[in-house]
């Protein structure tokens, strides 16, 4: 029974080993937009192309870029899509950037994910949690998942990774609970789900 349990528990740290070793190449993926006074953030799946949130790039032609490795460089805005809040940025410079496989799939409820962004003052912060439920259209967003990860601003257009490190969505907002005459954010997240991501790029916006 004990070299049983040890047994299980060996394979265990294995699985857990395996899973953050995989942390280096997600963080590595995703940058930190800059536009202006805000900024949001953005994921790398290869070639030069970026996902971010169509709000975090507005009306911007060009946004500057920086990476976890402290690297700066300037990105063209392909295009957004506000109904989705998707877009597509390309970079010329890929120094110090990783790629996150983009995987054209719905989380399921439940499902163990990773989040990856850089909200308020902190850059390149990650955050676990579960899918807390499946694919709705909620506020201004056309199809959404929902986390229970504590989001906030400045995490917009940062990747949702599963387990095995694929990128499996892209955050695009943070529930608001109305108090008083005001709101309050209350930390759930809003994430757009890696198959309507491809369907997107698919058809170009």
């Amino acid at each position: 029974m004990r070299t049983l349990f040890v047994v299980v528990a060996f394979a265990a740290a294995l699985l857990t080993a395996c899973s953050f070793s995989r942390q280096p190449a997600m963080a590595d993926s995703v940058v930190k937009i800059i536009v202006g006074a805000g900024h949001g953030s953005g994921v790398h799946i290869g070639d030069g192309y970026i996902i971010s949130a169509s709000h975090v790039v507005g009306t911007a032609e060009k946004v500057e870029l920086k990476t976890s490795s402290g690297g700066e460089a300037e990105a063209v805005v392909l295009w957004a899509n506000k109904a989705y809040d998707i877009a597509l940025l390309r970079v010329s410079d890929r120094s110090g950037l990783g790629m996150s496989r983009l995987a054209c799939t719905v989380p399921s409820v439940g499902d163990e994910v990773i989040a990856k962004g850089n909200p308020i003052n902190a850059e390149f912060i990650t955050v676990w949690g579960r899918i807390a439920d499946s694919v709705r259209e909620a506020g201004p967003w056309k199809s959404v998942v929902i986390t229970d990860i504590a989001t906030v601003p400045g995490q917009s257009g940062g990747g949702v990774f599963d387990t095995q490190g694929r990128l499996i969505g892209i955050t695009v907002g943070v529930m608001v609970a109305p108090v008083g005459f005001s709101a309050s954010l209350v930390g759930v997240g809003y994430v757009v789900p890696g198959r309507v991501v491809c369907d997107l790029l698919a058809r170009g916006a």
